[in-house]
């Protein structure tokens, strides 16, 4: 099985979205026959850092139909699991959604982020009632494999780890706009993460240049 990890570039300047944005698209059609599972990073509908509610759902809005529609062209023409991450406008509000397509593009399934940092919650005002409520584990059982998710801020709760072992998990997907931990750091919890899971981990984030040492 082969993985392909879409990190595009990051930055707090809005006004590079548009490029940002163009070099996901890029990246997607450079995806072909010879990749099993595609992974994009969380917000892939919001390419740069926004600070209000106004300005996210801008750019989600802009963006959301073209990256879904070339997610979809894409598993379709590569024969690929694909997952994405973006809001979704859920019957309660919007939600940090991970969607998840199958090789003939259809969408088998949302996996929706368990905690929500202050920003999520206060700023962003993205649906949170569910998350008070104990849930099981969201895994998918796709051609024989189990897919357990976890989103960014998701790895920070190692209590969730022994609950997604108890699933019997197989490979876990992890969106992630992770831009403030060192390498080591994040390769300390995805290890951890893999050794108590026995699973594989096919994470995707943003990148803030091949010479940061964060991120």
């Amino acid at each position: 099985m082969k993985a392909c990890i879409i990190q595009p570039p990051y930055s707090r300047d809005t006004s590079l979205s548009d490029s940002f944005f163009q070099w996901k698209l890029e990246a997607l059609e450079k995806c072909d026959e010879s990749m099993d599972i595609i992974v994009l990073p969380e917000y892939s509908d919001v390419p740069c850092a926004t600070s209000t509610l106004e300005e996210t759902l801008f750019y989600h809005k802009k963006y959301i139909s073209t990256l879904l529609e070339t997610c979809v062209a894409t598993a379709k023409r590569c024969k690929s699991l694909l997952f994405v991450n973006a809001l979704s406008l859920e019957e309660e509000g919007y939600r940090n959604t991970t969607y998840v397509y199958g090789r003939d593009g259809v969408l088998l399934g949302k996996y929706f982020k368990k905690h929500l940092p202050p920003l999520e919650q206060e700023v962003l005002q993205l649906d949170k009632g569910y998350t008070y409520e104990f849930s099981e584990p969201c895994v998918m059982e796709i051609e024989g494999l189990r897919y357990g998710f976890l989103t960014c801020y998701d790895f920070y709760f190692y209590e969730n780890f022994a609950p997604l072992a108890r699933q019997n998990v197989d490979v876990i997907i992890g969106c992630s706009l992770q831009r403030t931990d060192t390498h080591e750091a994040l390769s300390i919890i995805n290890k951890f993460l893999c050794y108590n899971t026995n699973a594989y981990l096919v994470r995707a984030s943003v990148s803030l240049g091949e010479d940061s040492k964060l991120c």
